[in-house]
């Protein structure tokens, strides 16, 4: 077979994505064997880059460079400037930063300037200040001035690693010096989207009217981004605003800028009828996704109007858009809260058969309708459900069964729940512990448990201390309450009313006046402190 020819069998096999990395090596060593003529770079170039994005790249990088090397040995084939960037960017996918800036050096020593693919590595790597150092130290000192794309790929790893302020500096520096790197569009939007995600929308906004006066147009992704923002400030007027001014353009809004407005109307529930803007959305041409129907669902479930979101929920599913975890959750949770338990688990029971396994939300909503029905056997059956899923309960999860078992008078059942919780390293919080002492408070074992859970440190926080204190004075034991208090400062915890109210009301009943004042000092210096 002619040299072009098996050329021309090696980028159909790379181009056919089923080549594997001993065939790839194989085809290598073939192709050093042809002389006249001989291979071009553009075919090597064709096999390393299928071989860096195939798997295990991390163990497989060695005979990548080791390859690499054989390229340049006497009579062998000049690497060319695309060679050296897919080996940098290897070295940057296996965070392998030291051996790119070896291969740097040689490329630089070649006089083949290629930064790019290293300075996005060093980015993706979170390498900031490094990335920096080579665009505004490395590569001028080496003659190589950074362009556009340089400046580009550093403003969206200082954005991607919350560094705005220098993003938004560097952004600066390039309209400075305007003729020489104009930003782009895309400059712009990604400065744009660092100042939404930080919340400086108004800033956003400021950037966004700079950019058009010099001359930029933004695009449906500058426009959506800054949408985006302002639905999320809550500025909805202006968000729709900018909508028209976009259209008015000749800019199209897509999927994701409808599923913000969608989003942004109704949580400020300033959509009447989220029905309508779905509607129109289709009729512009778009799909909704799993988004915009979840984001509607949501607004109809707050309106109490949950037949028409169990209607949305098939309609959706009748034009092939699949509903997950969220759209499910959304729609029990409605149903939940207007007591239609029996529909609720009806949805439950479909989201399971279609594979989409609830999670803890899921779990914590529908356990809490449940106990509030008096059904803790069933409760318990989703709990056992939960764990054999491989979810862990939370707080929430124990807290809503215990408040269940507690209304139910299983006393005996709710001491194992709290055991249970504990046990598992899972501190109660304030509610747990008002639940558990307004049921218990005056039984012995109880206050045991909530002695030892507390002072021997099983789920020592503030809130289960409060919670001691209070017991304490509901029983009329005020001496101990004070040694809750006392422990409380040996510790070092942050003591507030919520931890001195208590104590002092019980000192004032019990007529120890000059206690309760000594007290009143106390908290007033702690408010000092603070």
């Amino acid at each position: 077979m002619k040299t072009r020819q098996f050329e021309s069998l090696v980028k159909k096999r790379c181009r056919s994505g089923d080549l594997t990395f001993p065939k790839a090596l194989r085809f290598f060593d073939d192709l050093l064997y042809f002389r006249d003529p001989k291979p071009s770079i553009i075919t090597f170039n064709f096999l390393f880059t299928s071989m860096v994005r195939m798997d295990n790249l991390s163990t497989r990088y060695p005979p990548i460079l080791s390859l690499f090397s054989r390229l340049a040995r006497p009579r062998g084939i000049s690497p060319d400037v695309y060679t050296y960037g897919i080996c940098i960017d290897c070295c940057a996918r296996v965070n392998q930063a030291d051996l790119g800036f070896v291969l740097l050096g040689r490329l630089l020593k070649d006089r083949l300037m290629v930064f790019t693919p290293f300075l996005k590595g060093l980015c993706r790597d979170n390498r900031i200040t490094e990335a920096a150092a080579m665009v505004f130290d490395k590569m001028p000192k080496l003659g190589c001035t950074p362009d556009v794309i340089s400046y580009n790929t550093l403003i969206k790893g200082y954005c991607s690693a919350g560094k705005i302020s220098s993003a938004t500096e560097l952004l600066e520096k390039m309209i400075g010096e305007w003729g020489e790197y104009k930003p782009s569009v895309i400059t712009f939007s990604t400065v744009i989207d660092g100042l939404c995600k930080e919340g400086a929308v108004n800033k956003a906004f400021d950037l966004f009217e700079q950019m058009r006066s010099l001359g930029v147009l933004p695009n449906t992704v500058t426009y959506s981004t800054l949408i985006n923002g302002l639905c999320k400030q809550g500025a909805i007027e202006k968000a729709l605003k900018l909508l028209d001014c976009m259209a008015s353009k000749g800019l199209e809004p897509n999927v994701v800028t409808y599923n913000t407005l969608v989003d942004g109307l109704c949580k400020k529930r300033l959509l009447e009828d989220p029905g309508k803007l779905l509607q129109y959305i289709i009729y512009k041409g778009h799909k909704p996704n799993v988004v915009t129907y979840t984001a509607v669902m949501d607004a109809l479930c707050k309106k109490e109007e949950i037949e028409k979101a169990e209607q949305f929920l098939e309609d959706m599913i009748s034009r092939g858009v699949q509903p997950d975890v969220v759209t499910y959750t959304t729609l029990i949770a409605g149903l939940c809260k207007m007591n239609k338990l029996q529909n609720a688990m009806k949805w439950l029971d479909e989201m399971v058969s279609k594979g989409i396994s609830p999670n803890i939300v899921t779990y914590n909503i529908v356990m809490d309708a449940l106990c509030k029905e008096g059904e803790t056997d069933k409760v318990e059956e989703l709990l056992d459900d939960m764990i054999s899923r491989g979810l862990q309960p939370n707080v929430v999860t124990y807290t809503t069964l215990l408040g269940g078992l507690c209304k139910m008078k299983e006393l005996e059942k709710a001491k194992k729940c709290m055991r249970e919780m504990v046990s598992k390293g899972i501190s109660p919080n304030v509610v747990t512990w008002n639940i558990f002492i307004d049921a218990f408070c005056t039984t012995d074992d109880v206050m045991n448990i909530l002695v030892n859970v507390v002072l021997n440190h099983e789920a020592r926080d503030y809130s289960a201390y409060i919670s001691l204190i209070k017991a304490y004075v509901k029983r009329g034991n005020i001496n101990e309450a004070m040694c809750v208090l006392k422990r409380m400062k040996q510790e070092r915890l942050k003591l507030d009313i919520d931890a001195y109210a208590p104590v002092k009301e019980m000192l004032l009943q019990m007529g120890r006046v000059d206690d309760a004042k000594d007290l009143i000092v106390q908290m007033n210096e702690k408010k000092a402190d603070a």
